[in-house]
């Protein structure tokens, strides 16, 4: 894990093989990286501007250090607005970034999580 390349604060999704965990963090607060990875299937460090993602297949790992809008080509951008909890009225997005083929076929090349602050 290359967890310097995450946001220095924001919002954590990390699925595990037993729990979800969906809070706010701050990197210097976060566990060890052997803690972390701990049955750990897919991790996202996330703020309104990047996103860290690391996620363990069968195959290995996938690990994708920083995506933002300057690092990820595309032709236009789709922004989903995702409710993660309506007591709170909390709600993330994803922003889907979008290509075109030479016969203007769309297509979807990469996404990322984008923290929505008030």
């Amino acid at each position: 894990m290359k967890l310097e390349q995450a946001p220095e604060q924001g919002i954590m999704y990390a699925l595990y093989k037993d729990r979800m965990i969906f809070e706010p963090y701050k990197k210097e607060e976060l566990p060890k990286e052997d803690e972390l990875k701990r049955n750990l299937l897919e991790l996202h460090l996330f703020d309104g501007e990047k996103e860290y993602r690391f996620i363990k297949t069968r195959k290995g790992e996938i690990e994708k250090e920083t995506i933002c809008d300057s690092q990820v080509p595309h032709d236009d951008r789709y922004i989903e607005k995702i409710f993660v909890s309506k007591e709170r009225n909390e709600c993330i997005e994803v922003v889907n970034y979008i290509t075109y083929d030479e016969d203007d076929l769309m297509a979807i090349r990469n996404y990322r999580l984008r923290e929505v602050t008030r």
